[in-house]
């Protein structure tokens, strides 16, 4: 490992511990990102999400005001589009530039990777740090947060802020969010699309898999042996793909013992890039080490709440059932 990826890990870890110990959830799923994957494993690509072109100015409906209910149980108003977003989470710089909406979108997190038009988008914070000053500077009409560590300091610094936490369960309802923004930005239509898209594939896989009955025994490590319950997002994709998760009886993400999983015996992992089971000789007598299905999806599109998350549960499912998907 080096040092690099070793303080990567070392963040993620903090980053789980310390949401795992303040509240038993599982951690706002705002990835790092990843360094290249190991060339043991299955590398899956990820096909880019759909792009919802924005409407032409002459086109555009008149807008009506929209009225959202904030991380803190309070209203928040819209009475017209916000043009200038400082967009402090990865699946809202996501849904913006799905539709065709990117250009809004001043500044994000140094933890965005996605899509490859966003890497010309300033930085303005990390995990643990905000740089409130380039904000203000920036002169946004709107700032965007997936958790609250940083409210109280940019409403202080007059800035209209808001707060709504990341997606961390029900991943179906992500297209309710791709509508939201549609109509927050003024592009309905293109919010619809988008959402429209993401329920089509999600609806298609649940009629291929239906015929399933039981599938492999799996599990995913989030590096450094943490795993997501059914209760998390990537805790119901499993369930989706008549997945068994030797993590079943996990509550939000837990850091499970090697002795676990070699006792479980998975017949498939899903690694992200800190995962180093593959290459840990604790786990070279475990079913998915021995026959290599050790997946990585490029990107880890199941970490993000966004466009991308349909597209990797469709590669998820080729590489497990891939005679479903002939």
């Amino acid at each position: 490992m080096n040092i690099r990826t070793g303080l990567l890990t070392a963040a993620l870890a903090l980053l789980i511990a310390a949401t795992a110990a303040a509240c038993g959830s599982p951690p706002p799923p705002e990835p790092a990102p990843h360094p290249a994957p190991s060339p043991t494993a299955t590398s899956v690509p990820v096909p880019t999400a759909t792009s919802i072109p924005a409407p032409a100015a002459e086109q555009a409906p008149a807008y009506e005001p929209v009225s959202v209910i904030d991380g803190n149980g309070e209203p928040f108003e819209f009475a017209e589009p916000p043009g200038r977003i400082v967009a402090y989470s990865s699946a809202l710089v996501e849904i913006l530039f799905a539709m065709g909406e990117g250009h809004r979108v001043l500044a994000t997190h140094d933890f965005v990777t996605h899509p490859p038009e966003a890497a010309s988008v300033p930085r303005v914070g990390g995990a643990f740090e905000v740089n409130i000053e380039a904000i203000v500077a920036l002169e946004p009409d709107l700032v965007f947060l997936f958790s609250p560590g940083f409210l109280d300091d940019l409403r202080a610094a007059g800035l209209r802020v808001l707060y709504i936490p990341s997606r961390v369960a029900d991943f179906s309802d992500t297209a309710e969010d791709m509508r939201l923004w549609g109509r927050i930005v003024g592009n309905p239509e293109g919010g619809e699309a988008l959402a429209g898209d993401f329920e089509a594939r999600v609806s298609a896989l649940r009629e291929t898999l239906a015929a399933v009955g039981s599938g492999p025994r799996v599990f995913r490590d989030e590096g450094g042996l943490w795993t997501p319950g059914p209760d998390t997002l990537i805790g119901e994709v499993l369930d989706l793909l008549r997945l068994e998760n030797i993590a079943a009886d996990v509550s939000g993400f837990e850091e499970i013992s090697p002795e676990i999983v070699v006792e479980r015996d998975p017949e498939v992992i899903i690694a992200t890039e800190f995962s180093t089971v593959d290459s840990d000789p604790a786990f070279a007598d475990v079913t998915a080490v021995r026959q290599g299905r050790i997946i990585r999806l490029e990107g880890d599109p199941l970490s993000v709440a966004g466009p991308r998350f349909v597209g990797g549960v469709e590669d998820l499912a080729r590489a497990i059932y891939p005679d479903l998907f002939e």
